[in-house]
C-alpha cells in the first residue's frame, strides 16, 4: 500500500492530500481559454439628444491711438581685442626631437594595445637643408610603431646631417 497507516486520520488525510495535489501538478497542462468561446450580444445604447449652442455675437472693441516711441541714440561700436589662440605643446613625458615642429608634423599610430607607451625607443635624424634644420623621427614601444615627427616631409635636394637644431 502506498499510505502507510498512523494512529491519526488526520495526518492520514493530509498525506492524501499532498500526494493528489503532487500527481495534479505533474500532469498535462489544460488551456481553460482555449475551449470558451465569446459571444457578443446586441445591447441597446442611449443616444444623447443634441442641445442647442449660443453662437458669440460680435462685440465692438475699442481702437488705441498710435503713441509715438523714441528712436534710441546709436552708441559706439566697441573695438575687437586681440584673442589669443592656444598653442600646442608636446606632451612633457613623451620623447621629442630638439628642432622646431607642429603638431601637424607629428604622426600617430592607430592601433592599440594594452602595453602601449612601454619600452618606448626612438630614432632621431637631424638633416641641413641650405640652412634649414629638418627632422625626421620614429618612435617605436611593445606594441610596435608609437609616434613621431617629420619635418622633412617630401623635400629633396642635398642635405647634411647634423645634430640637434637647438
Amino acid at each position: 500500500m502506498l499510505i502507510k497507516r498512523t494512529k491519526t486520520p488526520i495526518i492520514a488525510a493530509i498525506s492524501v492530500g499532498l500526494l493528489a495535489l503532487l500527481l495534479a501538478a505533474c500532469g498535462p497542462r489544460v488551456d481553460i481559454s482555449a475551449t470558451e468561446t465569446a459571444s457578443v450580444t446586441d445591447t441597446a445604447t442611449i443616444t444623447p439628444i443634441p442641445t442647442e449652442t449660443p453662437t458669440p455675437t460680435h462685440t465692438a472693441t475699442a481702437t488705441l491711438a498710435p503713441t509715438e516711441t523714441p528712436t534710441p541714440t546709436p552708441t559706439e561700436t566697441a573695438l575687437p581685442t586681440a584673442t589669443l589662440t592656444p598653442t600646442w605643446f608636446p606632451n612633457p613625458y613623451m620623447i621629442w626631437p630638439r628642432a622646431t615642429f607642429t603638431q601637424f608634423d607629428v604622426w600617430w599610430a592607430g592601433n592599440w594595445c594594452a602595453e602601449r607607451g612601454t619600452n618606448v625607443s626612438c630614432e632621431i635624424e637631424y638633416r641641413l637643408y641650405g640652412g634649414d634644420c629638418l627632422v625626421g623621427m620614429s618612435c617605436s614601444d611593445a606594441c610596435g610603431k608609437y609616434y613621431g615627427v617629420d619635418t622633412i616631409g617630401n623635400r629633396g635636394g642635398d642635405y647634411v646631417f647634423t645634430g640637434p637644431c637647438y
